[in-house]
């Protein structure tokens, strides 16, 4: 089951019983090496307060992410017939793979696809580097991943802020139907990301 979070990295890898001041250091160190390792016009933009009291989070059940994502690939290729549920492993389908080898390339919904983490800034390009904990990953721009987010919702679902809400309690089992899993996966992870952007912290989808 994933979950969206947005708030300091600290509070994410360290937890709720983690030693905070050691995971807020470890981070700030992360932060360093990571701005060391990008282009100075990127790195300039990577500025939040790891001290900040935000934590807002979002269920997006079992299939709400994997959801989310398949639903926003197929979005853009309008020739081909959406699948009618979540395959239990992205890689199972033919068109994602595909899309993985081309990193995503052509895609109006790059740091969603590929991102797993999204860092306070507005650049284009993702990152790939090591995360706080170790595992490497895809790291995108939080207000690129916003407009994606609102252009996936202008060009497909046209749905207004109140229904969206209302998708938060759609079912996302395993293997469910493909539709309402990108729903609950849109609903939790715009929400969470209007309140990154607000306070102006990250966002990581990761398992709950």
């Amino acid at each position: 089951m994933a979950r969206a979070f947005a708030g300091p990295l600290a509070r994410f890898y360290g937890g709720a019983g983690g030693d905070g001041a050691r995971a807020r250091a470890g981070v700030e160190l992360w932060r360093r090496d990571l701005c060391a390792s990008v282009a100075p016009k990127v790195a300039a933009q990577l500025v939040w307060d790891e001290g900040a009291e935000v934590a807002a989070e979002a269920d997006l059940g079992e299939a709400g992410w994997p959801g989310l994502r398949l639903f926003a690939l197929y979005a853009e290729q309008p020739e081909l017939e959406l699948p009618d549920t979540v395959p239990a492993l992205l890689e199972l389908d033919r068109e994602w793979r595909a899309a993985v080898d081309a990193k995503f390339a052509r895609s109006k919904y790059g740091h969603l696809l590929a991102c797993s983490v999204w860092l306070p800034g507005d650049f284009p390009v993702t990152l790939r580097a090591p995360l706080p904990d170790g595992e490497t990953a895809e790291i995108g721009s939080l207000a690129v991943l916003a407009d994606q987010l609102r252009w996936l919702n202008e060009r497909t679902f046209a749905a207004e802020a109140a229904a969206v809400v209302g998708w938060r309690e759609l079912p996302a089992p395993a293997g469910g139907e493909l539709l309402a899993a990108a729903r609950r996966g849109y609903a939790g992870l715009a929400g969470v990301v209007a309140a990154a952007v607000a306070a102006r912290v990250p966002v990581v989808v990761g398992e709950a």
